[in-house]
């Protein structure tokens, strides 16, 4: 078989499930969409559909709950994604949970091999390899899981349970990992009603899928990464969307600066005796002086930075950062949020904490 997803008898479709990320959080306000938060100054969910346009995919159906769906739709369709993806949107009224998306999904999906990925994560290895795997004949199903630090047992079917939203001591499921579904295999699935059950999900779907010919197999993923609301988990996300920036015209040094590695700078943004060091992205109209921005760092559109070093950080649209005192690691500033050093008598901390907010002093 060809190395090209392409080759097989369908084109796959993608299917995104699109869920209200406050509803997760331990202390639910208003509603989060995980999948748009910002990496590499884009939307979670663009680059997602990139890696799927990357792999053939030229049809994708989001799954979306209805009071989310018309921000959904203004953050993905005619943004910056490349490749002609067609979208197509389902709202579903009231509580979205997993199997109900792909009940939905499925009338849409077809006959079709179709990829199944979290809006809000990414796989450092592109999926084409992968897809190939499946038999273009055969209702097959992989599922990409994330072996966790502590396993030592490895991967079983019994390890995950099927399509609902939970996770086991061992990998993630559903919702944390990608479902490859090979021609014929996700109608076979839903052809009638999911049965609800205690902990035989998966076993379930592998007995329909041998009934019809097919193998169900789960192959373990290392460079994988989820938003849910940790900033950790979108510096890693980051991290993994700026090992992926392509290199585009090499930025003029001058104004007494010093570029090095993959660094993009939009045209309409000001960078003065600074230096950077890549992979580095630079939004449009951002302002940077008098800076070392490091590696891993994206500056948000309107940014300024000033008298500052700030490394492997997401600084977002608007956010000013003036004269820290030492180096910003491993940070988060959301939209425009001030960051500074007050010089005023008498020295003192001051805060103006959220609610919510974790503030760690050293």
């Amino acid at each position: 078989m060809s190395g090209d997803i392409r080759s097989m008898v369908m084109d796959p479709v993608g299917v995104l499930v699109v869920e209200d990320g406050a509803r997760q959080a331990e202390h639910p306000r208003a509603s989060r969409i995980d999948a748009l938060e910002h990496i590499a100054n884009r939307p979670i969910a663009e680059l997602v559909l990139d890696g799927l346009a990357d792999a053939g995919v030229r049809d994708v159906v989001v799954v979306v709950p209805g009071e989310l769906a018309q921000d959904v739709r203004e953050a993905l369709v005619g943004g910056q994604r490349s490749g002609a993806v067609r979208l197509r949107f389902v709202e579903q009224q009231g509580s979205l949970d997993f199997t109900g998306a792909l009940h939905s999904a499925a009338p849409l999906v077809g006959e079709a091999p179709c990829i199944i990925h979290p809006p809000a994560g990414l796989l450092a290895e592109p999926l084409t390899p992968l897809v190939d795997r499946l038999s273009p004949h055969a209702p097959d199903v992989l599922v990409l899981a994330r072996r966790e630090p502590d396993d030592r047992h490895g991967l079983r079917p019994g390890h995950l349970r099927g399509l609902h939203l939970v996770e086991t001591d061992s990998v993630s499921t559903a919702t944390s990992c990608i479902w490859l579904f090979g021609q014929h295999a996700l109608r076979t699935i839903f052809a009638e009603p999911w049965r609800d059950t205690e902990g035989d999900d998966m076993a379930h779907a592998a007995e329909l899928i041998a009934a019809a010919g097919g193998a169900l197999r789960i192959r373990p993923v290392d460079d994988w990464s989820r938003y849910s609301g940790d900033p950790a988990d979108l510096l890693e996300l980051n991290r993994i969307a700026l090992d992926r920036l392509q290199p585009g015209p090499r930025p003029v040094a001058g104004q007494g600066n010093r570029i090095d590695g993959c660094v993009r700078i939009h045209p309409t943004a000001s960078v003065q005796r600074s230096t950077l060091v890549g992979p580095v992205v630079v939004g449009a109209a951002a302002r940077i002086s008098d800076a070392y921005i490091g590696p891993y760092t994206s500056i948000g559109a309107r940014a300024q930075i000033d008298a500052t070093e700030i490394e492997r950080s997401i600084i977002a649209e608007g956010a000013r950062i003036a004269h820290v005192g030492g180096r910003l690691m491993s940070s988060v500033v959301g939209p425009y949020a001030k960051v500074f050093r007050d010089f005023s008598l008498p020295r003192a901390l001051r805060l103006r904490v959220g609610d919510g907010t974790k503030v760690r002093l050293y």
